[in-house]
């Protein structure tokens, strides 16, 4: 698919979108139907690069050049002909029956989620939250590991949108490894992935500006990251959301005590659960100030809990996962560098796309490789800022 930039003059308050708006690997952020409701929502939208399909595009420079003709035939001023711009709100606009699309893949998600955090308004906000999570849990249900595929490299190599990128990677992660906990039951799991995508509310817009700072927290910082929990809570709480279990989590998301599993009530067993993959996700994360972890270092922390004891709910989580989760780099026995596509019942031997030689070069075809024959056993992880190689994650999902 090519794709073209998109001028913000395109983007308007209110009015659903008359085309898909993209990124730039044509991914989609905010689908054809969808509408911007607020001002907080366009100025995100203006702050990132934004693209249009080519297709979509002929669209407009038709409707631009009938806007010129039109022009030109009632003896419009030559310097106000020249100055013109295309008229958006001149597009045909989706039909009923295609009010919104709803494209179920990453970008779009994630984008939607942002979009919300941003701006906590609006008698239907719960019930777009709902939806999204609903979303979310049909994508990662249709295909497990591609969906740890995408979030896993999305996470170790970019903090564009840090925030909402990781609410969304946690109730994944999340949402995965609640069954493996002892006990468990099913009810708990809407409160749980509410919960996740929901626990940094009040926090949004600093962690995204902590995840591109260089330099140490500022008292204030300090203090937002410590106060963040209770002020998420209350906000929830002033929108409208009444869910025990839901306001619990989040409030607790990074104070549920360690300690055996059994016994603890549900909403500790969930914001423990929280906790735990918010650790790992976090480890796997990049920063402005220190590069992302490898799996392993991330999941040693997932193992362990704060005291420096094994913990069941990072157990749970790592069970799940497997010791090399795809969308995560690894050596090889031979020397290649490859990417893990699908977990396997043998947790080191994952399946893997080598895309870096032995000499350190790029392969010029990607190659499938068997981990479960030595010469192509997994040796261990491999730090995403050490691969300079940039994956195409279309086709790895096809290997």
């Amino acid at each position: 698919m090519k794709v073209v930039p998109l001028p913000s003059e395109g983007l308007r308050i209110g009015r659903p979108l008359p085309f898909s708006v993209r990124d730039g690997s044509g991914a989609v952020l905010l689908a054809r139907g969808s509408t911007i409701e607020t001002s907080k929502q366009l100025e995100l939208l203006k702050s990132r690069a934004i693209f249009i399909d080519m297709a979509e595009m002929e669209s407009v420079q038709r409707a631009y050049n009938g806007q010129l003709d039109q022009m030109l035939r009632q003896d419009v001023a030559l310097g106000r002909i020249a100055s013109a711009r295309p008229d958006y709100d001149s597009l045909p606009m989706p039909g009923a029956a295609k009010a919104v699309e709803r494209p179920l893949d990453w970008p779009n998600l994630q984008m939607r989620l942002r979009m919300l955090l941003v701006n906590p308004n609006g008698a239907d906000w719960i019930a777009r939250l709902r939806t999204l999570r609903d979303d979310i849990l049909a994508l990662v249900e249709r295909s497990p590991d591609r969906a740890l595929m995408r979030l896993m490299y999305d996470a170790s190599n970019e903090f564009q949108d840090y925030s909402a990128n990781h609410s969304l990677f946690v109730c994944v992660l999340a949402s995965m490894a609640c069954t493996q906990l002892p006990g468990w039951q099913a009810g708990w799991a809407e409160p749980l992935t509410l919960a996740s995508l929901t626990m940094n509310l009040a926090f949004t817009q600093t962690q995204d500006d902590l995840a591109r700072q260089a330099g140490p927290l500022s008292e204030m910082q300090k203090g937002a990251l410590r106060d963040h929990p209770e002020r998420a809570a209350a906000l929830l709480a002033e929108i409208g959301v009444d869910d025990p279990m839901w306001l619990h989590a989040v409030r607790h998301h990074h104070t549920a005590p360690s300690g055996p599993m059994a016994g603890r009530s549900p909403e500790e067993t969930i914001a423990r659960l929280i906790r735990r993959a918010d650790r790992y996700a976090a480890r796997l994360s990049p920063r402005k100030s220190r590069p992302a972890s490898s799996p392993t270092a991330a999941a040693q922390v997932a193992l362990l809990d704060e005291g420096g004891h094994t913990d069941e709910a990072g157990q749970a989580l790592i069970r799940t996962l497997g010791l090399y989760p795809p969308g995560v780099w690894v050596k090889l026995q031979c020397g290649e560098i490859a990417m893990v596509v699908r977990r396997t019942a043998i947790a080191k031997a994952p399946v893997v796309v080598s895309l870096v030689g032995r000499t350190g070069m790029p392969l010029a075809v990607p190659a499938l490789r068997n981990t479960r024959l030595p010469d192509f056993a997994v040796t261990g992880a491999v730090a995403p800022a050490q691969v300079k190689v940039r994956p195409n994650l279309d086709l790895l999902e096809k290997a």
